[in-house]
């Protein structure tokens, strides 16, 4: 993740400010929405997700990731950013060693559940900047897509810049190559409401315990995001209700 403004029913990258996010919809009202979703199995192609920082990944899939490594599914994950502008105050020796503990990271949280470094492909392009890079995020991606592809990104209306131009670019990709595409979540539990998302063809993946367990340590690893000695953390405890079910919810093309 990476800081976000809140305003009025939007959601902004700020250079500046940084905040406590506040869950506009609460988890018991997700839970009663979601409960109904159909079920949705795994096709068994071959993934390559994308991550516009590191942890959105686990935060949104990261259960998905470990079923499909268990099936012996080939998954290749894309880190758009390496997450250094989470904290927008820091000085640039700071954003430099956030870049290299957030890189690490994502690379021992992605061992967790399956996915060896080799299978990370990073970008390096800048955070909180993504929607200035769409030309070129497309452009990176279409090398990386076949016919054959399972191409997972958030959803382009997930509130964070840098997830909906990931969102976008991915579809317009997987539309370029004919690839199956499936949309994730993280925002939109907290700065969304079932309104917003009851039309769209929402399918559950439930999680196994050893799937939830195996979830649950990826995302310890992600400490920079967790934990904070000055200030507040990106991913306070209260935000990770949704990180914490028995399923994952994605919306199918």
């Amino acid at each position: 993740m990476t800081a976000l403004l809140i305003w009025p029913s939007l959601l902004l990258w700020h250079p500046t400010i940084e905040f406590m996010v506040e869950s506009l919809t609460s988890e018991a009202v997700w839970m009663e929405h979601l409960q109904n979703i159909p079920a949705w199995d795994l096709p068994n192609e071959p993934i390559l997700l994308i991550a516009p920082h590191p942890d959105d990944e686990t935060l949104g899939a990261g259960g998905l990731i470990a079923a499909a490594r268990l099936r012996g599914i080939s998954v290749r994950v894309v880190a758009v950013t390496d997450g250094e502008n989470a904290y927008p105050e820091s000085d640039a020796s700071q954003i430099d060693a956030l870049r290299a503990t957030r890189i690490q990271e994502q690379t021992s949280a992605l061992s967790c559940l399956g996915v060896s470094s080799d299978n990370i492909i990073r970008f390096g392009l800048p955070d909180s900047a993504l929607q200035t890079c769409q030309e070129e995020l497309v452009h990176k991606l279409l090398s990386l897509v076949t016919v054959d592809t399972h191409v997972l990104a958030p959803w382009q209306f997930d509130f964070h810049p840098d997830h909906r131009a990931c969102g976008m670019a991915a579809e317009e990709v997987a539309r370029l190559k004919n690839a199956r595409f499936t949309s994730y979540f993280f925002w939109t539990w907290h700065q969304g409401s079932p309104t917003q998302v009851r039309q769209l063809a929402l399918r559950t993946f439930p999680l196994t315990a050893s799937l939830v367990l195996a979830k649950a340590e990826a995302l310890l690893c992600h400490e920079s995001q967790l934990q904070r000695a000055a200030g507040d953390p990106i991913l306070p405890e209260y935000l990770l209700a949704p990180a914490r079910r028995s399923f994952e919810t994605f919306l199918v093309a």
